[in-house]
């Protein structure tokens, strides 16, 4: 681990849990949260739209896994949005920058891409797989401001003081949501709520793109360890989809076309993998999915399991 100190925005929530077990005996680790977590860590508790307790949070810190966010459109309106995702996040880069932090972790969403949110206006991909060369098309208030904020955190590298590497995690399929995840797949076309008590409607998009928590954390702590300097962007994904049909045809029959694909050789290979082209993940962050939920998806017998 390259930084001794680091400090985990968002710590007592589901990610920020998974990170925490993940990061366990590489560094000293602080988390910041609305409340103290699990962990027998440095806890500190703000908001971030608080700027004082943000920047005693902040200070003598090294690097920065900033999690800490309102989560989906459904957690907050628009206007609160706004206010945590993106004044909170200018509160933390500002003081990561006066402090000296080195390098900080944001955690994006692959929502910027415009086709994940059912409730948004779905904007279709323009070719497959989605690289980071395609249109970005926000639909809705948060995945505006995961687009906003990957400019913010950019705009900051510019003044040459802080790197920062934006990931773009999917559909986290936490042990939790397994039970909407079988519920979806045996009834897609009237799926809806949380008809099996989840934290949340299973997400991922038409495709039913997820990652592993597991898988996710482990993104944020490579991040930390990979030698950049400067901005980047990484999508965040498992390596198979949770759809029954493979991706080209679930496509199709979600569009009633099929856009151009510029490395059939992905699908070919792998009939079930994610829209998104995670080579550069693999090959720059080191980041290679090794669970997935897949066989959670396709029982449909939830004695099965």
């Amino acid at each position: 681990m390259n930084y001794e100190r680091v400090l985990v925005t968002g710590a007592a929530g589901k990610l920020g849990q998974a990170i925490l077990r993940d990061m366990a005996g590489k560094a000293f680790l602080t988390g910041f949260d609305l409340r103290a977590g699990a962990g027998d860590i440095d806890w500190r508790t703000g908001t971030l739209t608080d700027a004082a307790a943000v920047a005693d949070a902040v200070k003598g810190q090294d690097a920065i896994l900033q999690v800490g966010a309102i989560p989906n459109i459904w957690s907050g309106s628009g206007e609160a949005l706004m206010q945590v995702n993106l004044v909170g996040l200018y509160n933390l880069l500002s003081a990561a920058e006066e402090a000296g932090v080195k390098r900080v972790i944001f955690c994006s969403s692959d929502s910027v891409v415009g086709f994940t949110v059912h409730e948004g206006a779905l904007r279709p991909p323009e070719q497959l797989p989605i690289d980071l060369t395609h249109p970005l098309n926000p639909t809705d208030p948060y995945a505006l401001s995961k687009l906003l904020g990957e400019e913010m955190c950019r705009s900051f590298t510019l003044r040459g003081k802080l790197e920062i590497i934006a990931l773009r995690p999917v559909f986290v399929a936490y042990p939790e949501m397994y039970g909407e995840i079988r519920a979806r797949s045996r009834s897609p076309q009237t799926y809806k709520g949380t008809p099996a008590g989840g934290p949340s409607s299973a997400g991922g998009g038409p495709c039913w793109h997820h990652v592993d928590p597991r898988d996710a954390a482990r993104a944020f702590r490579l991040g930390l360890e990979m030698p950049y300097q400067g901005f980047d962007r990484f999508f965040v994904c498992g390596n198979v989809t949770l759809q029954p049909q493979p991706t080209l045809q679930r496509l199709e029959s979600v569009l009633g076309y099929m856009p151009r694909v510029v490395k059939p050789e992905i699908y070919e290979k792998n009939p079930y993998a994610p829209l998104y082209d995670l080579s550069r993940s693999r090959e720059i962050l080191g980041f290679d999915a090794e669970f997935d939920a897949r066989a959670v998806s396709l029982l449909q017998d939830e004695q099965a399991a």
